[in-house]
This record gives structure tokens, C-alpha cells and sequence, in this order.
């Protein structure tokens, strides 16, 4: 018997399915547990067979997305050929992008790197979240959910709506590609960090609570492109925007992270943010790639 070798090359795990504002609900819904690649490379199904695997996922695996989103993803699995074909558009420009962190644009957008920092780290405040490596699809919805009021923010907002959707997706490729270092920031109470480490890696079970690393990955590296990492992002900014899912400001996931930040108590909270902002510099290394 002779053994050969074989090399397989899967699809990226990272990549969108394209089709821009038609592909937002496919995107924001599988991409949590679908590669693009894996579901573009299928064979060809009807659309009654579109329907049918759509519904399994919603159904039986309780896959965590609205029933008003079915008919916009059935749609857009079932005209694939015609989506593929039209799918070669404009390209994010990073370079562009750079311009606009470090500049702002004419139609009055300030310059990001005003709050986020040129790097994409920011100040170490807390005020404003470190971006630098986050997924540029990740970024472009936010921006994109702060333009449509999905995510409702007194600074933000303006400053989205004065982007075009071409900025969106220049300065969402330039931050998405930049490494920042992470800044020497203190640690809280080793009590509270482990009760937080507890929520993240195990959950729990007395509130209904999944552990944050199922979505967020291991140590809260992130599972780009849909999730974003948790490691080494500030404390401050954490629980803040956990207490704005609480109180319905962020309408973006209502059916997972709504759901789990109104299980939280305050000490929850702080005791999740004072963990991902300290993971060992390991992670947060891989957190930035």
C-alpha cells in the first residue's frame, strides 16, 4: 500500500459575502458560523432548497436571527450566479483611508485619529475603543449601523453620517490593517478579574448565561470577520457599551447580545471588562492580527 500526500486549500474563513447593502442581512446573520467561502463554493440549489436549509438553521440548530431576515437571505442564496457576476466593484482604498484618520474629510467628518489615535489604539482612557485590527467588515457595520441609528451615540452618529459609503470602506480597510501596540494599563482586584474570567470562559449557568469566548473566541481573540475581539480592549469602553445594550442604544444583535446584557448585573459587568482588558499579552498579540 502506498500513501500519498494531498494538499487541500479551504476558502478564507475571513472573507463577506459580497453584494454590498443586498448582502447585509446574509452577512450580519451566517457569518457568525459560516465562512463565506464554504457557502459560495456549494453547488447550485433551488430556491425552495434555499429555503429549506434556511429554515434548519433557524429552526433546528436555533441559529440566533430574525424571522424577517429569512426571505432577504433565501433570496440572495437563490440568485447567487447573478450576485457573483456583478460582485467585481470598487475596492477599499487603506490609502484613502489613512487621509481620512489622519484628516477627516470635506464634507466635515473629523479626523478619527483625533479620538482613535492615528494607530487605531487610542488613548487609554476608556473613552473610545481601540479599532487598530479590527475586521474591516466588523467596522464598516458599525459605522454603517451609526448612519441608520441602529447603534445611537452622541459623537458618532454625526460623524458616520458625514462619511460617504466609499469613506466607510477606506478607513474601515486602513484601521483593519494597522497593529497597534497595546498600552501598560493597571489591573483591577484580582477577585473581580477572576470572577470576570469565569463569565468569559465558562458563563453561567445560575443566569442563563453562555460564556462570552463561544462567540468571542478563546481569550477574546475575536472570530472575524462578523466578531470583534475583547482583548486588551479598554475597560471603560466594555462595560459602557454593555450598559447601552442594556438600556437599548445599541439595536444591533437584539436577539444575542441584547439578551445577555440585560442578564448581567453591574458587578458582571466590571468584572468582564476588568478581565478582556488584561488578557495576557499573547492573546492580545493574536487579537491584533
Amino acid at each position: 500500500m502506498t500513501l500519498h500526500s494531498v494538499s487541500v486549500k479551504l476558502p478564507r474563513s475571513d472573507g463577506t459575502f459580497p453584494g454590498g447593502a443586498g448582502a447585509d442581512a446574509i452577512n450580519n446573520d451566517c457569518l457568525i458560523c459560516h465562512s463565506a467561502g464554504m457557502v459560495l463554493d456549494q453547488a447550485k440549489l433551488s430556491r425552495a432548497q434555499w429555503q429549506d436549509e434556511v429554515n434548519k438553521m433557524r429552526d433546528f440548530f436555533k441559529a440566533p436571527f430574525p424571522a424577517e431576515d429569512v426571505p432577504a437571505i433565501v433570496d440572495y442564496l437563490a440568485n447567487l450566479k447573478d450576485v457573483m457576476s456583478q460582485s467585481a466593484g470598487r475596492q477599499p482604498d487603506a490609502r484613502h483611508g489613512a487621509v481620512i484618520a489622519a484628516q477627516g474629510t470635506p464634507s466635515g467628518a473629523p479626523a478619527c485619529a483625533q479620538c482613535h489615535a492615528f494607530s487605531g489604539g487610542s488613548d487609554g482612557s476608556g473613552a473610545f475603543p481601540r479599532i487598530a485590527g479590527q475586521s474591516a467588515y466588523y467596522l464598516r457595520k458599525q459605522l454603517r449601523d451609526f448612519t441608520s441609528d441602529v447603534r445611537a451615540n452622541a459623537i458618532m452618529s454625526p460623524i458616520a453620517k458625514a462619511l460617504s459609503a466609499d469613506d466607510i470602506a477606506d478607513v474601515s480597510a486602513y484601521y483593519a490593517g494597522v497593529n497597534a501596540p497595546f498600552l501598560p494599563l493597571a489591573k483591577a482586584e484580582p477577585a473581580l478579574i477572576q470572577r470576570g474570567e469565569q463569565l468569559a470562559k465558562v458563563g453561567s449557568a445560575a443566569k442563563d448565561v453562555q460564556a462570552c469566548d463561544n462567540c468571542h473566541g478563546p481569550g477574546g481573540t475575536g472570530e472575524p470577520p462578523t466578531i470583534p475581539y475583547l482583548a486588551g480592549q479598554y475597560a471603560r469602553y466594555i462595560a459602557f457599551e454593555l450598559q447601552m445594550w442594556q438600556r437599548g442604544y445599541r439595536k444591533s444583535s437584539p436577539e444575542v447580545m441584547f439578551m445577555i446584557a440585560t442578564k448581567l448585573d453591574d458587578q458582571d459587568i466590571a468584572a468582564l471588562a476588568a478581565y478582556y482588558q488584561q488578557v495576557p499579552a499573547s492573546d492580545q498579540t493574536t487579537a491584533s492580527k
